[in-house]
């Protein structure tokens, strides 16, 4: 397994903010597995009418089986190493997302009498108060620390497919191309940084109108505060449902009859009109489920810290054959 090398960034090389890349050193061992599909099918062959289907099927599992040492593990961060999103050891897909586990928020005096302890919550300003994110014990000590930390999600998906089905009547053609995906989840960093509500001067989204508040207490998001940081903390609250569907293309064609063509001593004249990305079905909040990886990254896989989307295109055109 070959990655870019770590260290100190005082080194000046190894990172998206410096022009000198790592060297590249052999890491660990990995293993991907799966199966690829693919069916062609003719529905329907008539002289006047065809109807023909391709299917492509893919899944695949990735596991890490081994890094150079018991003690290594491949870590992604964003923004200077300020926040861990990543993190896979033995026995997880390379880019498994890393952090804590919410449990809601706390709305009544009871639920925070009987809460645990939290990050830094000793400190008056970092207390925990009502409307705050509460997060399970996972380490069952009684306590919600750095050992409450868990995998939380996967960005490989279980399968994805495509699917295209052509159309000829008579000189008109029509073909439909879907594809899709299905069981990854994305982080949605960018819910993070619209959604963190630490700051007055920071750029939010319409989504904190439902925050806590006194007058608002079924708000769906936390209070907004500027001390407590165990709200923005790295969970599961940023972990979205990635599957979708998508109508990736449509193009209707037009082939001129021959005994129109004939008269200017053409072979053939089609007109055609094609729109791409025309509607995508997805439960996933931000512009695009379709991510990749940020920066290209390994390590982050699904990491959606703002994501241009696939535009919509429509597309006009001739094609002539002399």
């Amino acid at each position: 397994m070959l990655l870019f090398s770590t260290g100190p960034s005082l080194l000046g090389i190894g990172d998206a903010w410096n022009d000198l890349k790592a060297p590249i050193g052999n890491v660990g061992q990995m293993t991907n597995t799966g199966i690829d599909i693919s069916l062609v099918t003719r529905n329907i062959a008539k002289p006047n009418f065809s109807w023909n289907t391709s299917f492509v099927f893919s899944h695949y599992k990735n596991v890490l089986n081994k890094l150079i040492n018991e003690s290594s593990s491949i870590d992604g961060k964003l923004y200077y190493d300020n926040y861990l999103i990543t993190h896979t050891v033995p026995g997880y897909a390379v880019g498994t997302f890393w952090g804590l586990v919410t449990d809601g928020l706390f709305r009544s005096e009871a639920e925070l009498a009987s809460s645990y302890p939290q990050f830094g919550s000793a400190v008056a300003e970092n207390e925990t108060w009502l409307g705050d994110v509460r997060y399970k014990d996972v380490h069952k000590d009684q306590v919600i620390d750095s050992k409450d930390l868990t995998f939380i999600g996967s960005p490989i998906p279980d399968f994805t497919f495509g699917l295209t089905n052509n159309f000829r009547y008579r000189d008109l053609d029509l073909s439909v191309f879907l594809q899709g995906s299905y069981g990854a989840e994305i982080f949605n960093f960018m819910k993070w940084q619209l959604e963190r509500m630490n700051n007055v001067y920071y750029n939010q989204s319409t989504a904190v109108m439902d925050r806590y508040t006194a007058t608002n207490k079924d708000g769906a998001l936390p209070r907004f505060t500027n001390t407590n940081t165990n709200n923005t903390a790295m969970s599961d609250r940023y972990i979205e449902d990635g599957s979708f569907l998508r109508v990736q293309n449509i193009t209707l064609g037009y082939r001129l009859p021959r005994t129109v063509i004939n008269r200017v001593k053409m072979n053939n004249l089609r007109l055609f009109v094609t729109v791409q990305n025309l509607h995508t079905f997805t439960k996933y909040t931000g512009y695009d489920p379709e991510v990749g990886s940020y920066n290209n990254s390994i390590r982050l896989m699904n990491v959606d810290a703002g994501h241009y989307p696939n535009p919509r295109t429509y597309l006009g055109g001739v094609s002539v054959e002399f």
